[in-house]
């Protein structure tokens, strides 16, 4: 499978060789915060099948909720964040969803985070639901307060 994407501008793009390790809606605050909308949507990948293609892009590193670091990809040109590596994935870089020039055969397979969710948002029934990160073990359903 291969894929290719980049930033709002068009600078920033990538490519990918292979298919995803995991495809995971994320509802913690940095990814509210880094994608401006209810959760983040990021497409995991063994870093050796990621290939930059062209851009100028800068780094953002942060502590994230997990307690572990985490780097956002981002263009300089126009500001989108197209990708990350964090501590909890050596080998690994996660891809925005939202970022791919075909996004039609992205589906999540769990939703991670689901303590910091918006109240109004609701959860399939049919995907895993976690309290925070990955690793944890799957709810049926969110914590009242996500509700």
């Amino acid at each position: 499978m291969k894929q290719t994407g980049s930033c709002a501008c068009g600078a920033f793009k990538y490519e990918v060789s292979s298919e995803p390790k995991g495809v995971a809606a994320c509802h913690c605050k940095a990814c509210q915060r880094r994608t401006g909308s209810a959760f983040g949507m990021g497409v995991f990948f063994n870093a050796k099948n990621v290939e930059i293609l062209s851009g100028n892009y800068g780094n953002y590193m942060h502590t994230a909720d997990s307690g572990r670091s985490k780097t956002n990809m981002f263009c300089k040109s126009c500001g989108t964040t197209v990708m990350w590596t964090a501590e909890a994935m050596p080998d690994g870089i996660a891809i925005a969803g939202g970022t791919f020039d075909d996004t039609a055969w992205i589906q999540p397979k769990l939703h991670a985070w689901a303590s910091q969710s918006h109240a109004w948002f609701t959860f399939p029934e049919d995907i895993p639901v976690l309290q925070t990160s990955p690793g944890d073990i799957p709810v049926n359903s969110p914590p009242p307060s996500a509700k």
